[in-house]
């Protein structure tokens, strides 16, 4: 059985997946890459070797930024973690080619396509040239 430190850091890696990348999670759970990277992975302690654990007020502070229930961060989500096979066939060509500006800079621009209306627009993206 996993201790709620492991559980945690499983979590934390399903939220990853959840927003994309483990950038992407930081920022929406307003804290640095490198800050998510030592949860996530258990930061070793420099004294004792060990792994850091997480406190339970930066686990509710985590699960609110996510808009997750209280508590849900020390729940096994068991099977939820593992990604299946072929997930890997939903990654488009060239994917993984990107370092990670250009994997951001795409994510941007589909996030700016999604957030558009549906239906009519102002005209103001439209170029196509105009027969005045």
């Amino acid at each position: 059985m996993r201790d709620i430190d492991e559980i945690r850091r499983a979590n934390l890696r399903l939220l990853a997946e959840e927003y994309g990348s483990p950038t992407s999670a930081a920022n929406a759970l307003n804290m640095s890459l490198a800050q998510f990277a030592n949860l996530r992975d258990g930061a070793k302690d420099s004294k004792t070797g060990k792994k850091r654990g997480m406190r339970k007020d930066t686990a509710r502070r985590i699960e609110c930024a996510a808009n997750k229930p209280e508590g849900w961060l020390d729940e096994d989500h068991g099977s939820a973690t593992t990604k299946p096979a072929s997930s890997a066939m939903n990654k488009p060509e060239g994917w993984e080619s990107l370092d990670e500006s250009g994997r951001l800079q795409v994510e941007a621009f589909i996030r700016g396509l999604l957030s558009r209306p549906i239906g009519k627009t102002d005209g103001a993206d439209d170029d196509r040239p105009r027969g005045d």
